[in-house]
């Protein structure tokens, strides 16, 4: 992974040269670079993504996490590598075993996971999230699951901010990985709204769970799901908030036991065409 510094990979490999050397892909810095906000975002993902493929050129194996990553690097490393291997992840069966309750309530309230970091609130596509539910009506809440220890008002200001109403929203801290049943037995449906993802590993959890889901079309995850039967349903290609709030209410419209059967026998598609 580009995590380890770039300078001791050739090291760690002249040191152990009966080990092959696997990069794994996991990010396009580059295409992030695009809906970052910190200041010379385009410049710092250029100089990230030069850095990525030259450990990629200089490793024996390739490995990108989901199609849309295995496409990217596929190109960029055209002329210099052998084959970009496709590393796709199957249903978490930590989360398969979860039952949802079938009982219908009044709100139905809709998860967004993330940091609500102030760079990556464009490129998660949260203001889009905030501006559909927006649009919605008062039986409709938002519920964000992620904001830093001590920054959960901060990350509500900037929900706020996006034209949501205080009645439509609720802010969480982020749970350790054992609180997120929890987390998904109160949600209704879990939305990933991102201008762009490499796979989406929080909405594949909830998939795993057997919750509705909605994902963006630019996404690792959505390329995946549009070669599932089902798939295509669940798959929204539009970064606008009314195309959400559609897509939205068109899984409200469903009574919960019938969204929750439509899901189970998604999970089971998915499971059946990618078993990593």
């Amino acid at each position: 992974s580009s995590d380890v510094c770039s300078s001791d990979l050739p090291l760690i490999k002249e040191t152990h040269p009966e080990c092959k050397w696997v990069q794994v892909v996991h990010t396009d810095p580059e295409e992030l670079g695009m809906f970052k906000t910190y200041p010379d975002p385009t410049a710092k993902g250029e100089k990230k993504h030069e850095a990525e493929v030259k450990l990629c050129r200089e490793a024996d194996h390739v490995v990108a996490v989901g199609p849309k990553l295995t496409e990217a690097f596929a190109r960029y490393l055209r002329q210099s590598c052998g084959d970009v291997l496709n590393f796709t992840p199957g249903i978490f069966s930590e989360f398969a075993g979860i039952n949802q309750a079938t009982e219908e309530r009044k709100e139905f309230h809709i998860l967004l996971f993330g940091r609500g970091d102030g760079e990556d609130f464009q490129l998660q596509g949260y203001d889009i999230a905030a501006k559909a539910v927006a649009t919605l009506n008062e039986s409709f809440k938002l519920v964000f699951v992620g904001a830093p220890h001590g920054k959960e008002e901060e990350v509500k200001a900037t929900f706020l901010d996006k034209g949501i109403l205080r009645s439509h929203l609720i802010v969480r801290s982020a749970k350790e990985r054992k609180q997120l049943a929890e987390q998904f037995y109160q949600a209704d449906l879990v939305i990933m709204p991102s201008r762009t993802k490499g796979l989406g590993l929080a909405a594949l959890e909830a998939l795993s769970v057997g919750l509705p889901v909605l994902v963006s079309g630019n996404s690792g995850l959505g390329e995946s799901l549009e070669e599932v039967p089902f798939g295509t349903n669940v798959v929204v290609k539009s970064e606008d908030p009314r195309g959400w709030a559609k897509a939205i209410r068109g899984v409200r419209s469903k009574r919960r036991n019938v969204r929750l059967k439509e899901a189970s026998v998604l999970r089971t598609m998915y499971s059946e065409n990618f078993k990593c």
